[in-house]
């Protein structure tokens, strides 16, 4: 048995690796962060579109004012207000009293036929310019009173009766005018406000059980007892607007820097997952909206209606799925153009040289391209500072990545090949079969005068020259080196 040598060196110990998870387990962590964002990327589209529609002032008034200038809801509220008219005017009762004795009969026929002409003339007086005014004015305050309730309330702004109403009071006086009852109908209103009206109104509350609103004309938002409910859900909402999109991003980051060794597979994936939150919007739209409209609206000739009305309240929810729709798809083709296929590789060799040499020039026509897109504006996120700052970041990096790409893949690629390429292609795809082989190698009589194996070498050189530079597809080049090969030919 040997003792150690006091002041020997002990010998190394060699530490054990730390062994990597097996890749199997690390392509199920990753494809589970992939589903969980588009879980959570699918709630964020929601959170973002009822905050952005509903809790917006400006956004409620245009979309309120597109739903006025669409022919199905102005016939649905053209019908709401000559039923407040005439339930608020007495109008047989004053056709009884302008008419002579002998044809005082004729009162209820002549309102009947009164208010059948209404109808037709509701929806050509809610298109006109006074009152679409009046309708957005009323929808901007009645959602600024909805907006400050909701917030806390304050000294200004309260529920009026426990209730915030939507006023159409100015367009049924616009309707009165037009049929000739505005001097009845003020008329009605007036008492409704004064003493006399107090006491009757404050019977009639007593006997029903009802409040009855101070004007006519009133749709009823919110009532005071769904107020606290109603507060709860706004502060979530508005909450989740802002966590959930940076929570499904910040999956998506987490999901592709785990994906060690296929990042490019991941960056694909994260386009197609964006691409399915899109379309799981849209089709939550559809189906929402018949469940929605069926649960709500219980008389069948109101439905058409109420999916207009449905369909340009969830306009916006359409724009974002689209976008998502739009720069998911982005993505894959930003993933396949860094892939590993022909056209990508073609392609890559084509902007190598003007990556490598004029680099400015890239990023200024990206930045010409970036500033159409805002100036178009067709997706709300283009309309935002915040989101196109982070389009434009994405964009610079993406460019910088595929210029270390090309540097990597083509330092010697030139300017002016890929042109020359595709006139080559142009100019074969003019001929087919053997017209190629002419093109690209002497006649057959120069071939039996001598230097026959020799030719063929040069023939079979400009043939690969071709297909590298993407003249001849990988088929074409396969049967045009057959037919040289061939003894017979």
């Amino acid at each position: 048995m040997e003792l150690p040598v006091k002041g020997a060196p002990e010998p190394p110990t060699e530490s054990l690796p730390s062994t990597p998870a097996p890749p199997s387990a690390r392509h199920w962590r990753v494809n589970a962060i992939f589903a969980l964002a588009v879980i959570v990327g699918v709630f964020a589209v929601l959170a973002v579109w009822i905050n952005r529609q509903l809790l917006d002032t400006n956004s409620w008034t245009n979309t309120s004012s597109q739903m006025l200038a669409d022919p199905k809801i102005e016939a649905a509220v053209g019908n709401l207000l000559v039923d407040e008219l005439f339930s608020s005017v007495d109008v047989a009762g004053e056709l009884k009293k302008v008419l002579p004795a002998e044809v005082s009969g004729l009162a209820a026929p002549a309102a009947a036929g009164l208010r059948t002409l209404a109808i037709q003339i509701a929806p050509q007086v809610l298109s006109t310019a006074p009152v679409q005014n009046a309708w957005r004015l009323a929808n901007r305050a009645a959602q600024i009173q909805l907006l400050h309730i909701l917030k806390g309330g304050g000294k200004t702004v309260s529920t009026n009766n426990g209730e915030v109403t939507l006023q159409l009071h100015t367009l049924l006086v616009q309707l009165a005018a037009q049929l000739g009852l505005q001097q009845q109908f003020e008329s009605v209103q007036s008492k409704l406000q004064g003493s006399t009206g107090e006491v009757a109104k404050g019977a009639v509350q007593q006997k029903l059980g009802v409040k009855l609103p101070p004007l006519s004309g009133g749709i009823v938002i919110l009532r005071s007892s769904q107020l606290k409910t109603a507060q709860n859900v706004v502060e979530s909402i508005r909450g989740f607007a802002l966590l959930l999109p940076l929570l499904t991003f910040g999956l998506f980051m987490l999901a592709v820097r785990l994906a060690d060794g296929w990042r490019r597979v991941a960056l694909r994936t994260t386009g197609w997952c964006l691409v399915a939150i899109g379309l799981v919007a849209v089709l939550a739209r559809r189906v929402l909206g018949n469940i929605v409209v069926d649960a709500l609206v219980k008389v069948p000739a109101d439905k058409p209606a109420a999916h207009q009305a449905f369909t340009i309240g969830t306009s916006l929810l359409y724009e974002i799925a689209v976008a998502m729709i739009t720069y998911g798809l982005a993505l894959v083709i930003a993933a396949w153009i860094a892939g590993h296929t022909r056209p990508a590789h073609t392609l890559r060799r084509a902007l190598a040289p003007s990556l490598r040499e004029h680099a400015h020039y890239v990023y200024a026509t990206a930045g010409l391209a970036l500033l159409l897109l805002i100036l178009w504006g067709p997706f709300p996120s283009t309309r935002q500072p915040l989101p196109i700052l982070g389009i434009a970041i994405l964009l610079a990096l993406g460019i910088r990545a595929l210029s270390a790409i090309t540097a990597r893949e083509f330092p010697d690629a030139r300017l002016g090949e890929f042109a020359h390429a595709i006139r080559t292609w142009f100019s074969t795809r003019r001929h087919s079969g053997h017209s190629i082989l002419s093109a690209i190698s002497p006649s057959r009589s120069a071939v039996a005068a001598g230097g026959a194996g020799s030719t063929r070498i040069a023939d079979l050189e400009r043939l690969a020259d071709l297909h590298d530079r993407g003249a001849l597809t990988d088929e074409e080049f396969r049967a045009h080196k057959a037919m040289l090969l061939d003894p017979s030919s």
